[in-house]
């Protein structure tokens, strides 16, 4: 592999050199050759002069008739962002000049309505024949049914599939205007190198990822672009929502690949696994210069060898490409190959060699940058570096196309043979309480591509419970969900099933040696550590449902659960989250009252839709019998003589959307036990007026997390209030104020505090978390928390601390000595994204509706301070216990944060103030806590239970 490597790099070097040609060759001069003599001149042309400009168009021979970018748009690439309907249209211009070689795909639609587009570009045969090219694919991605002398005998008619993905982060624009750049190239040139593309590989482009991320942008931008290369100008700086990676609700699409919970992620997976490309390159945007694989560590070790063998190939090809121009780039930093979300990882685990490059210009720099030494960069070259490493990349994997179709049928045989590489065989998913979040995991799953069972007889296994890590025999119910990993997807269900995903060892040794190094430096020199995202992802755990695995296959009468094509791309909410019916509806007609448990998430939104169109509902403080049948603490209730006559009509429909089982009660009179339907301890809960806290100061991603949970999944309304306005808004007709995580210091500084201190005061429901708990503990607003010890610890505590870093450093870690006064060791460090058990108090209100009283919950933040006149429902587990999945570091994590709280709750006179320690509903899919965050709301406004129900 390693000379295939060298000689592929020497003849790209000559073969792309016809790519430098003088720019007099360029097409559609615009500026006169002196532009530029002046910085004016320089802005009114964005920094687009010939002399200087890449010329796309170099290699000079090109089919008439099919239209340049520029010649539809109106002008050269670099100078305007492009917004979609300009794409569109020349998209529509390019298949319509050339058909045999371009097709268009229609694939999905963004939440706003925004039509998803697929490029597909190669030679006449192949674009003729691409239904049956689909079909191979499909054969060689499962070698049950596939030979190895019949997957032989496939590749010989194949092209290898290329996938160029743009606009992921739809802010990062150089990417969408290179796909338009790239699809002209393939489709018009008749040099030979374009043809053997053709020839050899379909390539599939994505123009847009991200539709909505890349509108925001270029709408801000256009309307403000003076080609000012000062980082400090207008045009370099967006207000808040206005430049991000996110899509409608903020959410951050290239994580999002983990729970496929936005509507563009679930359009790109299911076209992507259509196509099944072998090389998939997401493009991105902007690092200081060009970055292009091999990635840096840690690369998943769950891969097979062959993903680092062609991410060397590639990496290789791309430099021989950028050498020819002289052009500066960098390799194995700071991108990593380990979060299965990313959109290379993930397509990584469906087989392609994934790769992200992420290149210099555009985006949030503009038509013009001014670097750190003086020079210019334009978005003309971030365009010019995109179009560049693509079709390198295309190169590559066409010179390779024998070697890299044999390898992915490989990838699959070798996955299918060892079950993924994970000790995993059998995966079993039990509803329980939580019929909504299991059903919605399994879909999930299956979205992935994962084949998924639903048992239909009941049955046992031996096996080992995700929540508790005890092994033992199981009772499989009717209505579970099992995976069975001898299946050709086996590394991705492995991926996202296996207890806990190791880093490997040369980056573990890495990060413990910073820390060994940092533990003897000052707050001011302390190196950055090299965590990219989160170290820990099972989807059982982050779903906070119930599940066993086994290491042996086990027997288990079940039937395939499939999605149809609408289904797979369906928008992300309630309606397209659970695929098949969850047989909710009322059991009659209500003499007494409607009753049904807690828990799961239909059981909050029904209750969320009840309140909000004005019917009076209930909640048990206590556990009721109600007809002779035992409920639990946290038991909604709609009282027939406290309702109107319309409740039986409207919560009938209610119950069969929300898939909630509710009893039809014939009497209030518990036939044991003091507790009922009307009994003291049943407090009712009144429609509680909602703002979240946003813009300035405010996370947007946390924020994003929490409008996705009420919108669409519970169905509630809420008023996005700014933050750097409530010190002067009149807060008094909220009940609830959301403060999601983020930096509140400047935003709402004194006049906030004391604005929201008498809010709480009078009677409002304060929740805070992650930054936003934070600073409701460092203003104190009416709470009381216990300050963390900081006393500097004895000489002899510091020495043993410094030994047990040293004993975890890698052996010849050189580091230096305690000199700094400043230095701590003993400082307290935050957990890369990593599992941490937590207990409840399950007689307290916020927990109500969990079934165990332990919980997993995502933590990147450092636990809270303890309240000292309030309660602690939800504290982290002991030190020997309370690292469940994910990276930790040795004794600080344990140390720091076993037994302190995730969640407080502090009575404030007439109010209350709730925190948590992180991000309770997490991008959406980390939200086994959601159900704390939604009790917080619904149960923590007025009408809330009496404090004595704690």
């Amino acid at each position: 592999m390693r000379s295939r490597c060298l000689a592929l790099a020497a003849w790209s070097v000559t073969a792309l050199s016809v790519l430098a040609a003088p720019a007099a060759a360029q097409r559609l001069p615009i500026v006169p050759q002196d532009a530029c003599r002046s910085e004016m001149e320089a802005r009114l042309a964005f920094g687009l002069c010939p002399g200087r400009t890449f010329n796309f168009y170099a290699s000079e021979t090109y089919r008439e008739g099919i239209p340049t970018p520029e010649a539809v748009l109106g002008y050269p690439p670099g100078s305007w962002h492009t917004v979609y309907g300009r794409m569109e249209r020349y998209l529509q211009a390019l298949s319509a000049a050339a058909p045999e070689r371009v097709r268009v795909f229609d694939y999905g639609m963004s939440v706003e309505r925004q039509v998803m587009h697929l490029v597909a570009v190669s030679g006449e045969a192949h674009i003729a024949r691409l239904d049956a090219i689909r079909a191979d694919l499909a054969r060689l991605a499962d070698p049950r049914r596939t030979s190895a002398a019949q997957a032989d005998e496939i590749i010989t008619r194949l092209p290898i599939v290329v996938w160029l993905n743009a606009a992921n982060d739809g802010n990062e624009t150089a990417a969408f205007e290179a796909a338009m750049q790239m699809a002209y190239q393939l489709a018009a040139g008749e040099d030979a190198r374009t043809r053997m593309l053709r020839d050899s590989a379909l390539t599939l482009i994505n123009l847009a990822h991200n539709p909505e991320s890349h509108e925001r942008h270029a709408a801000w931008y256009n309307a403000f672009v003076m080609g000012d290369p000062d980082p400090a100008a207008l045009e370099h700086r967006a207000p808040w929502g206005m430049s991000t990676n996110n899509n409608h609700y903020q959410f951050d699409l290239n994580r999002d690949a983990l729970g496929l919970t936005q509507t563009e992620s679930r359009a790109v997976a299911a076209e992507m696994q259509q196509w099944r490309p072998q090389v998939f390159v997401d493009l991105h945007g902007q690092t200081t210069q060009f970055f292009f694989p091999p990635a840096a560590t840690p690369v998943n070790p769950i891969y097979p060898p062959q993903l680092n063998e062609w991410l060397e190939v590639f990496g290789r090809g791309n430099a021989a490409a950028f050498d020819a121009y002289g052009w500066s780039y960098y390799t194995r930093d700071i991108f990593d190959l380990h979060y299965p979300g990313y959109w290379d990882t993930y397509p990584a685990l469906h087989g392609a060699t994934g790769m992200t490059y992420e290149t210099d210009g555009g985006g949030s720099k503009g038509v013009r940058w001014r670097r750190d030494d003086g020079t210019i960069l334009t978005f003309a070259d971030g365009i010019a570096h995109h179009f560049v490493a693509g079709l390198a990349t295309v190169e590559t994997a066409a010179r390779n196309r024998r070697a890299r179709l044999r390898s992915y049928y490989d990838y699959f045989q070798s996955a299918l043979q060892s079950a993924g590489g994970t000790e995993l065989r059998t995966v079993v998913i039990v509803p329980g309480n939580q019929p909504y979040r299991a059903a919605r995991l399994a879909t999930t799953l299956a979205r992935h591509g994962i084949e998924v069972g639903r048992v239909m007889l009941p049955g046992r296994m031996t096996g080992t419970d995700y929540l508790t890590g005890r092994r033992g025999e199981v009772s499989v119910p009717v209505g579970a969900y099992v995976v069975q990993l001898a299946q050709p997807n086996a590394r991705i269900a492995g991926t996202l099933l296996v207890p806990n995903v190791q880093l490997p060892d040369s980056f573990a040794a890495q990060e413990l040696a910073r820390r060994a190094r940092n533990a003897r430096r000052g707050p001011d020199d302390q190196e950055r550590h090299a965590f990219y995202d989160v170290t820990a992802w099972n989807l059982i755990l982050a779903a906070g449902v119930r599940g066993y695995w086994s290491g042996q296959a086990v027997s288990l009468q079940a039937e395939p659960i499939t999605l149809g094509e609408g289904m797979t791309r369906a928008p992300g909410g309630w309606g397209s989250e659970v695929a098949w019916p969850l047989g909710g509806g009322v059991s009659g007609r209500a003499q007494s009252a409607y009753v049904w448990a807690p828990g799961d998430r239909g059981a909050v939104r029904l209750l969320a839709r009840l309140l909000d169109e004005g019917f009076n509902v209930a909640v048990s403080t206590r556990p009721p019998v109600v007809d002779g049948r035992d409920y639990p603490r946290g038991t909604y209730i709609a009282r027939v003589d406290r309702n109107p006559g319309t409740l039986h009509e409207r919560i009938a429909v209610l119950a069969e959307e929300t898939g909630v089982a509710v009893m039809a009660a014939g009497s209030a009179y518990p036939d044991r036990g003091p507790t009922g339907t009307g009994s003291e301890s049943t407090r009712t809960l009144t429609a509680p007026r909602i703002a979240v806290a946003a813009g300035e100061g405010v996370r947007i991603t946390a924020f994003a997390a929490v409008w996705f949970e009420l919108e669409r999944r519970v169905a509630y309304p809420f008023t996005a209030l700014r933050a750097d306005a409530m010190g002067r808004a009149s807060l008094d007709h909220f009940d609830v104020i959301v403060l999601p995580d983020g930096g509140y210091g400047a935003t709402l500084g004194k006049d906030g505090a004391a604005k929201l201190r008498d809010w709480v005061e009078r009677g409002g429901t304060l929740i805070g978390f992650g930054g936003g708990a934070d600073w409701v503990m460092d203003n104190e607003l009416g709470t009381s928390h216990a300050e963390p010890d900081t006393t500097r610890p004895a000489a002899d505590t510091i020495r043993a601390i410094l030994r047990t870093i040293d004993a975890a450093a890698p052996p010849g870690t050189v580091v230096p000595p305690l000199a700094s006064p400043d230095a701590r060791p003993d400082a307290p460090l935050r957990v890369p994204g990593a599992f941490l058990r937590a207990r409840l108090d399950m007689t307290h209100w916020l927990t109500f509706g969990y079934a165990d009283d332990e919980l997993p919950v995502l933590m990147r933040s450092l636990p809270l301070r303890s309240s000292k006149s309030g309660a602690n429902p939800v504290v982290l587990a002991t030190r020997d216990r309370v690292v469940m999945s994910g990276f930790a570091w040795p004794d600080n994590t344990p140390r720091i944060y076993a037994e302190r709280p995730y969640a407080t709750v502090d009575d404030v006179r007439r109010g209350r103030v709730i925190l948590f320690a992180d991000d309770p509903v997490y991008r959406g899919v980390f939200d086994g806590p959601a159900t704390l965050f939604t009790n917080a709301i619904f149960l923590g406004a007025p009408g809330r239970p009496d404090a004595d129900s704690r």
